[in-house]
């Protein structure tokens, strides 16, 4: 949306206000923020990796994850040229293993179609596997350095609170509503430093339940007259349960595999995983739902993780 039409959008955001919002968290984060190497590297590749790590993830996991997938593929030819069995290796047990896949492909295509760098077209970018907004949005801001709004679930609590006054943004603000307060929000030529600084503002301040009295601008915040009467933020819809889900016995099939460099016997994984001969059913199904998703491969009695080996195709 152009800086015009953001504007016009929120005629109570004054240019005061505005200065007030922008100058105080950027101050706050300058004092209290954490600089993740992919924020100041500026390397879009660096930025993709940090980008897919941190979807459906919380921080605190991601910078482990983050620097492990650079340890083991330091450039963008590096993770091209891994196997699938390689990258799933290296993801380990950080959850949604398809990332891994997803990132894998994405700098393949890079390599094929796009001179062995990031598009700087949103487009091209945008069209890379496992690539969707948000995750263009860190390529373009913190790999770049373009001011380019990155909204992940923290910035929209403190966007939807700070102007729209909603209590859980991520429920009861309009997304388009949401994305034009970020463009709004965002100080030009500035955008990485507040991209940042509202992400850390979300995580540990402007939390599901806020922390009001310590907000340093809590004075400027729609929402805060709601939470001094005594309003509550409406918890988001919960994670399913894991314990004995599916999500976990597929992670056990993944880790049982992963610690495996050969090929494991199908006899040996249903031996090793399941006790009775409904669990060994469902071993069954999970693993060709694995195979299906690239995670997994099983021919002629045996399996492993990724590709199989030339010997079994």
């Amino acid at each position: 949306m152009p800086a015009t039409t953001a504007a016009a959008a929120f005629p109570s955001l004054t240019p005061q206000r505005l200065g007030r919002i922008r100058a105080r968290l950027l101050a706050w984060h300058g004092e209290h923020g954490d600089d993740f190497p992919w924020r100041t590297s500026r390397d879009p590749y660096a930025a993709l990796v940090a980008g897919v790590c941190s979807q459906q993830t919380q921080m605190a996991r991601v910078l482990p994850l983050w620097r492990r997938w650079m340890a083991a593929f330091p450039t963008l030819a590096a993770a091209a040229g891994a196997s699938r069995a390689r990258a799933l290796r290296v993801w380990g047990r950080a959850g949604y293993p398809r990332r891994a896949l997803a990132l894998r492909e994405a700098v393949r295509l890079c390599l094929r179609a796009h001179g062995s760098a990031l598009p700087r077209e949103q487009a091209a970018l945008l069209a890379l596997p496992g690539v969707g907004p948000f995750t263009a949005a860190v390529v373009f801001s913190f790999g770049f350095g373009d001011d380019a709004p990155a909204v992940d679930t923290n910035a929209v609590r403190v966007i939807g609170r700070l102007l729209l006054g909603d209590l859980q943004p991520a429920r009861e603000s309009a997304p388009r509503t949401l994305a034009a307060a970020a463009a709004r929000l965002l100080p030009p030529g500035a955008g990485p430093r507040w991209n940042a600084a509202l992400m850390e503002y979300g995580a540990r301040v402007c939390t599901p339940r806020p922390r009001c009295g310590g907000c340093v601008v809590a004075t400027l915040c729609v929402a805060r007259p709601r939470f001094e009467r005594g309003e509550c933020a409406q918890p988001l819809r919960a994670q399913p349960r894991f314990e004995g889900s599916d999500r976990q016995w597929r992670g056990r099939i993944l880790g049982l595999l992963r610690e495996r460099r050969e090929p494991l016997r199908m006899a040996a994984l249903l031996n090793a995983l399941a006790e009775d001969m409904e669990q060994r059913a469902r071993v069954r199904r999970l693993l060709e739902a694995l195979c299906a998703d690239g995670l997994a491969w099983a021919r002629r009695g045996r399996c492993g993780l990724g590709e199989p080996p030339r010997g079994v195709r």
